[in-house]
């Protein structure tokens, strides 16, 4: 009988508790040849030690009730184990379960764990910290630390924070090595894509794979308060790859050089530093995911 421990993150985005009961009940109905157990998450060293427990115990799979952020912790954990990740995306943006195939309907997720498989899947290291999704510095890198100082959660606060930073961010000279290759640019922003998205449908890496063994960069450069609106709509619409002023490169290695360099990994922020460190881990991580293909 597999077991499969299903964490719940309490302060997750925007959806309640009461949200979450209902669908898990019908998990516990409908499970067959599964063991399930739930805990409610306590801080990350409660949910760490839970994590480990199962790993230890041999569990098929550790399912986050929760945002990118808890997932990141979570796979953290799992990487290089037999133990899967789960994700029912509970959190605002929810980037890395809309590109496997979750819905953000939490019942119908809840419904779709029953069928998931279990995939391998590539995760990034960024200075020496895991990433499952996507990395990233410059504006976005900026509306990461405004979104996180927000009481708020949710598409609308993070707009705001988005619209508050392109009024007053300035692009600054970096040093990229892609891979051996020498570039030298002045990005608005610059994403290390694992995945296809940053959350919200809005599609940063519209052609990224989490089993390529490579990463796309995205060089985002141009970007003026004039033409904002028009590369907002072409992340909604997975477009931005054809948007003037965008580059898409593979890479499995990317070191950045400059000034003061902010940064985050999946939408949690960092302090500035003056060198980032990108690197790609091949089928590192096993995910539950409704594709096959992913």
């Amino acid at each position: 009988m597999r077991k499969v421990l299903i964490l719940i993150n309490p302060h997750s985005g925007v959806h309640a508790l009461d949200r979450v009961n209902a669908p898990l009940a019908q998990v516990f109905r409908a499970a067959q040849g599964v063991e399930v157990h739930t805990h409610l998450i306590d801080g990350y060293d409660d949910s760490r030690q839970a994590t480990l427990a199962a790993i230890q115990e041999g569990y098929y799979a550790v399912v986050v009730v929760g945002g990118d952020g808890t997932a990141n912790s979570i796979g953290a954990l799992l990487r290089g184990t037999d133990t899967a990740l789960g994700l029912i995306p509970a959190g605002s943006g929810n980037g890395v379960a809309r590109h496997i195939g979750m819905d953000t309907d939490i019942s119908k997720a809840f419904s779709q764990l029953l069928t998931c498989h279990s995939v391998a899947v590539d995760t990034l290291e960024v200075n020496g910290r895991f990433c499952l999704g996507f990395a990233g510095m410059g504006f976005e890198a900026a509306v990461a630390h405004n979104f996180a100082q927000s009481r708020y959660r949710g598409l609308m606060s993070y707009t705001t924070s988005a619209l508050s930073e392109i009024l007053r961010y300035e692009p600054s000279e970096v040093e990229i090595d892609r891979d051996g290759e020498h570039l030298e640019r002045r990005p608005f922003t610059m994403t290390f894509a694992n995945s296809s998205q940053w959350g919200f449908d809005f599609r940063i890496a519209p052609t990224a794979s989490m089993a390529s063994g490579t990463m796309k960069l995205v060089i985002l450069s141009d970007i003026t308060q004039i033409n904002a609106v028009q590369a907002a709509y072409s992340l909604y619409k997975g477009k931005i790859h054809q948007f003037p002023g965008c580059e898409t490169l593979d890479a499995r290695r990317v070191v950045v050089s400059g000034k003061n360099l902010l940064y985050h990994i999946d939408g949690e922020p960092y302090p500035a530093v003056g060198r980032i460190e990108v690197e790609v881990h091949p089928a590192s991580l096993r995910i539950l995911s409704p594709r096959r293909k992913i």
